[in-house]
């Protein structure tokens, strides 16, 4: 009887340390939060499942277990609905998926299978403005010249002054606000009846099994009155989560670091890390200037300001997206920088967002066609790629295919996976708190993420110099080596030798 009970208190006691943090498998970490490594998708230049030249919602079904193997655990879908432009961000139908993309039964398919793989699912949440060809404007239009009011004629903003640029003249005495360009009419935000068309909108898609919903265009709900943008934002935030509370927003606010931080009083999860990415953001111009322990220092400071804001905040950190010129271009097409910038910016705390292609090194800038063109699986095989956004004057050149770079291991797509991997198996990077380690190297990025009473230390050099660190001035002498990433595959692997480490040029070291 007694070594019955004592088999048992073992049981128990195995099961209760397999379900806390500490029990789980290194390799196999797997959290039900909403900290995820994002993929950014424009479907149309994604992949071509039925050869009309054009991508679709079937087509992204179809490249699931390349983004899974990539260590992608959530999409980002730029828009989907019904629109006369190729980009689709002027939308005349709320409720479906654009014919180009597929239909509703398409979507329902690629949720199920993305949710099968643990992939979550975002798509664009356009609610600033809508085309001039929505039932909802032309007929508040027809309204106007009929002098009747109708169900559409507060949702948007006319007036009979004119008030200059932003502003579009559509009778003989109205004007409309237009903020981005005449074929978008501005929604009018303070109308209850279009905050209960926007709603609606949410529990329809969330109903067909999204995850989240990204903002665009935050700073133009309310034209230079960042207050009223809080509040519609924290109205949005609250409403959507009392229909499901775990749905995850992130915002696209391009504007300043301060604007941001103030963004995140509204209780959305996450804000585009504008001040961090492209050719001039922090990230790398710190690589390129070869001041890693400023980047260090700059991403604690960022992330301690949003966390006052809103303790639950998630950055979200990106090199480049569908409106920048691609991270290839400026980074010289250079591998070793390619890699570098992929490490540190993958490796940041938060939900990193890669857009489609920054995996393989795709080119494009200049209009906004180039920073969307078509996803190079194969420079031998055509099948699947589709044909350039109209307007598109460049191509992808100077790159291996998908498929050429998924053999060489060597290669940016291959970086890619293993920077992911790493990612994955320590959960502190993404969600832990930071602490900035002096290495006594201006070129060293170096800094501890600590969750769950566990601490892992990365270590980027970002300079062309091998350099070593005294790991007992740093009190941390009996810490070992995880893993590493070389971003010169001729370079010597990271060790310890007598008490110091030794970080090869443009490499990240993982220790623990």
């Amino acid at each position: 009887m007694k070594i019955k009970i004592f088999v048992t208190i073992l049981l128990i006691a195995f099961i209760l340390t397999s379900c806390s943090g500490k029990g789980l498998d290194r390799e196999q970490n797997e959290y039900s939060d909403q900290y995820r490594n994002y993929y950014e998708i424009f479907v149309g230049s994604f992949y071509d499942s039925n050869d009309d030249g054009i991508g679709d919602l079937k087509g992204v079904i179809l490249k699931l277990d390349y983004i899974e193997a990539l260590g992608a655990e959530g999409i980002w879908l730029m828009p989907i609905m019904p629109s006369p432009s190729y980009h689709k961000y002027d939308i005349t139908d709320y409720y479906n998926v654009d014919p180009q993309y597929g239909t509703l039964a398409d979507f329902d398919e690629l949720i199920q299978k993305a949710h099968s793989k643990d992939i979550k699912v975002i798509i664009d949440f356009v609610v600033n403005h809508t085309s001039d060809k929505i039932p909802w404007f032309t007929k508040a239009v027809r309204g106007l010249w009929d002098q009747t009011d109708n169900e559409y004629s507060d949702y948007y903003v006319f007036t009979t002054e004119d008030k200059g640029s932003g502003f579009t003249k559509i009778t003989d005495t109205h004007y409309y606000e237009s903020r981005f360009y005449s074929g978008m009419p501005d929604l009018n935000l303070d109308s209850i009846n279009v905050r209960e068309e926007i709603l609606n909108i949410a529990k329809f898609w969330i109903d067909h099994g999204v995850d989240g919903f990204r903002l665009d265009a935050v700073t133009s709900y309310y034209t230079g009155n960042n207050t009223k943008n809080i509040e519609f934002m924290k109205w949005l935030n609250d409403s959507v989560k009392a229909y499901k509370e775990d749905i995850y927003f992130v915002g696209e606010a391009w504007t300043g670091s301060g604007a941001i931080a103030e963004f995140y009083a509204s209780g959305i999860d996450s804000f585009f890390n504008f001040p961090f990415s492209q050719v001039e953001g922090t990230i790398v111009s710190s690589m390129n200037t070869k001041k890693g322990k400023y980047l260090a220092q700059a991403m604690k400071s960022w992330n301690d300001t949003i966390r006052n804001a809103n303790d639950s905040a998630i950055d979200a950190p990106f090199l480049s997206n569908h409106d920048n010129a691609r991270s290839a271009g400026f980074l010289m097409r250079n591998s070793t920088k390619q890699k570098m910038a992929a490490s540190l910016y993958l490796l940041i705390p938060g939900n990193p967002f890669i857009y489609y292609g920054e995996e393989i090194g795709m080119n494009g800038s200049g209009n906004d066609p180039n920073k969307r063109l078509p996803m190079l699986w194969s420079t031998d095989e055509p099948a699947g790629i589709p044909d350039p956004p109209p307007g598109a004057d460049q191509t992808v050149s100077g790159i291996e295919g998908v498929d050429t770079q998924l053999k060489n291991k060597n290669s940016l797509l291959r970086f890619y996976q293993s920077v992911l991997a790493i990612k994955k198996r320590f959960p502190e990077i993404a969600r832990g708190q930071m602490t900035v380690l002096d290495t006594e190297h201006n070129e060293i990025s170096a800094y501890c993420m600590t969750f769950n009473d566990n601490t892992v230390a990365i270590f980027h050099n970002v300079s062309d110099t091998e350099l070593s660190v005294d790991l007992a001035l740093l009190k941390m002498d009996t810490i070992k080596i995880q893993t590493s990433l070389l971003c010169e595959a001729k370079s010597k692997s990271p060790r310890i030798k007598k008490g110091k480490l030794v970080l090869p040029p443009y490499s990240t070291t993982i220790l623990q």
